[in-house]
C-alpha cells in the first residue's frame, strides 16, 4: 500500500467523530462525561496539591502568552485509571520556548532544557519533578513505516496523530476552563472497556511500532484489541510491514517489550498476535521456554541482590534464553539487523552453550570449572543457570563463580614475583595464572603459602636470598 503525503487527520477513521462504536456491538456513545471540576478534584486527590498548583501556574502563564497548554497522552490515561503521577507531558499550541523560559517559571528556580529542533522542552523543578513540553503538531507519512514529517498544529490535530484512543485525550489547563477533558476519539469509553483501538485505518501501516506498543499496553493493563483494530493488525502483517521498518526502531520496541515485568505473559501475547517471527521462529515447546524465562527472572533478581554495584544488560540474558534452541543463523540474522550492544558476545555464548553442561560436569578441579565459566559472558552464564532448577548443582557452581571465584587472584603480583627472582616476560604471566589456579583449588591462601608452593613446583629455588 502506498501512502502519499497523508496527514494523521486524513485517513479514514474507524468511526465518525462523536458517534457510537461502529462494528462493536453493545457499545454506545459515552454520555457519562466528566466535568472540569471533577477532573480538577481527581488531579488534586491523586497527584497532590503541589502538582495541581504547578499545572495551574503553567496554565495561567500559557493563557497570558496566548499559547494554550494541555496535559496529554499517557498521563491523562493514568489519571483516569487512578494511577500515580509519572513525569507529565504537556502539549502547547504555540511557542514552547516562550512558555518554558517565562519569567514566572524562572522565579520558581525551574531549570529549562530546550530542544529547538523538535519543538520540545523539559522543565525540572528543584525537587526533581519533570515536565515535558511539546508543540502541538500535525504528522504526515510520505511512505509506510517511515518517520513522519511534521508541522505545527492545534490540540485536535495533535490528538489525531496518536497511537490508540486511550492515549488520545487531553486536559485543558486554561484558568477559565481548567480540567476540561478533551476526548474526541472516545478514549475514556475504551479505557473503561479495556479496549485498544487505533484512530484510523492506516495507523499500523504508518507506524508499525504501534503494534508492539499496543502489545505492551495489552500486557500492562490487561487490555484486548478491538475487533476492527485486530483486523488492521492482520492486514499490516499480511503486507509484511515490519520488513519496511529500520532495525534500530524495531530493536528499541522489542527491548521495551523484554523489559516488561511480566515477560511470560508478553510472550504469550506475542504468539496470539502472530508476532513471534519478529523475535525468533515460533517455539515448538512454549511451556519449556516460559519456564526458562521465569527462571531467568530469578537469576537476574539473584544477580542484582548479590552484585548490586555491577551493571547487567538484562536484554542480553533474555535474547540468549530465547535463542538457545534456534539455529545460530537465525540469531545472527537478527543481530546483524538490530543494533544490540554486545551482540557478538551473545553469538559467541550461543556457540559455547551446547557443550558447557558436559564440560562443567567433567571438570575435576575448581580452577578448571572457573576457566569454563569465564568463557561465557555474564548474560550467558545467567542464561545457562536459568536452564536448571534453582537448587541444582550447576546453578550453585555458577553462583559460586560470580560471588567469589572470579574475584580471586594470585596472592603475589608481578612485581613481587620479580623481586623473588623471576624475569619479566611471558613466563611471568604463566606463573601468575598458575598461582591463581592454585588458589582456586585451595592449595594456597596467602603470600607465604604461595612462595612455598612456588618452591615446591621448582619455580623458585628452595633457598631464597
Amino acid at each position: 500500500m502506498t501512502v502519499n503525503k497523508r496527514t494523521a487527520t486524513d485517513p479514514a477513521p474507524l468511526l465518525p467523530a462523536g458517534s457510537g462504536r461502529q462494528g462493536d456491538p453493545g457499545t454506545t456513545p459515552d454520555t457519562n462525561r466528566l466535568t472540569a471540576p471533577q477532573i480538577r478534584q481527581m488531579l488534586q486527590r491523586q497527584w497532590g496539591d503541589v502538582l495541581l498548583q504547578r499545572l495551574e501556574v503553567i496554565g495561567g502563564i500559557a493563557a497570558h502568552l496566548g499559547t494554550p497548554a494541555y496535559l496529554v497522552g499517557g498521563c491523562v490515561r493514568d489519571l483516569l485509571q487512578n494511577r500515580p503521577a509519572p513525569d507529565l507531558d504537556l502539549a502547547i499550541e504555540g511557542d514552547v520556548r516562550a512558555l518554558a523560559e517565562s519569567p514566572p517559571l524562572q522565579q520558581l528556580h525551574v531549570q529549562c532544557q530546550l530542544h529547538p529542533r523538535f519543538g520540545t522542552a523539559t522543565l525540572r523543578y528543584p525537587d526533581g519533578f519533570r515536565l515535558d513540553f511539546a508543540r502541538c503538531r500535525v504528522e504526515h507519512y510520505p511512505a509506510p513505516a517511515t518517520l513522519p514529517e511534521v508541522r505545527p498544529g492545534d490540540i485536535h490535530s495533535d490528538l489525531a496523530r496518536r497511537d490508540f484512543t486511550i492515549n488520545a485525550m487531553a486536559v485543558g489547563l486554561d484558568p477559565t476552563t481548567f480540567g476540561n477533558l478533551l476526548d474526541p476519539h472516545g478514549g475514556r469509553a475504551d479505557l473503561r472497556q479495556g479496549l485498544l483501538r487505533v484512530l484510523h485505518s492506516c495507523s499500523f501501516l504508518d507506524d508499525p511500532t504501534r503494534i508492539l506498543r499496543g502489545l505492551r499496553f495489552a500486557v500492562r493493563f490487561q487490555f484486548r484489541l478491538e475487533k476492527g483494530t485486530r483486523a488492521l493488525l492482520r492486514e499490516a502483517l499480511a503486507q509484511d510491514i515490519f520488513a519496511q521498518l529500520s532495525g534500530a526502531r524495531l530493536w528499541r520496541e522489542l527491548q521495551y517489550l523484554l523489559e516488561l515485568a511480566d515477560l511470560p505473559v508478553a510472550l504469550e501475547r506475542l504468539g496470539a498476535w502472530r508476532l513471534w517471527p519478529l523475535l525468533r521462529p515460533e517455539p515448538t515447546d512454549m511451556e519449556s521456554l516460559l519456564a526458562r524465562i521465569r527462571r531467568g527472572h530469578q537469576e537476574i533478581d539473584w544477580f542484582h541482590r548479590h552484585c548490586p554495584d555491577e551493571k547487567l544488560f538484562d536484554a542480553a540474558v533474555w535474547l540468549t534464553i530465547l535463542w538457545r534452541d534456534i539455529p545460530w543463523a537465525e540469531a545472527e540474522k537478527r543481530l546483524h539487523y538490530w543494533p544490540v550492544a554486545g551482540g557478538h558476545h551473545i553469538l559467541r555464548d550461543l556457540r559455547l552453550l551446547p557443550d558447557m553442561p558436559g564440560a562443567l560436569t567433567r571438570a575435576g578441579r575448581p580452577s578448571a570449572v572457573g576457566r569454563l565459566w569465564e568463557r561465557l559472558s555474564l548474560p550467558g552464564l545467567l542464561a545457562l543457570c536459568a536452564e536448571y532448577p534453582e537448587t541444582d548443582i550447576m546453578v550453585e557452581s555458577g553462583h559460586q563463580h560470580l560471588r567469589r571465584q572470579r574475584w580471586l587472584s594470585s596472592p603475589l603480583n608481578g612485581k613481587e614475583l620479580q623481586a623473588l627472582g623471576l624475569a619479566p616476560g611471558p613466563r611471568l604471566g604463566e606463573v601468575l595464572e598458575r598461582l591463581r589456579n592454585a588458589r582456586l583449588d585451595g592449595e594456597i591462601e596467602d603470600k607465604e603459602t604461595a612462595r612455598q608452593w612456588l618452591i615446591g613446583q621448582g619455580i623458585l629455588p628452595s633457598i631464597q636470598p
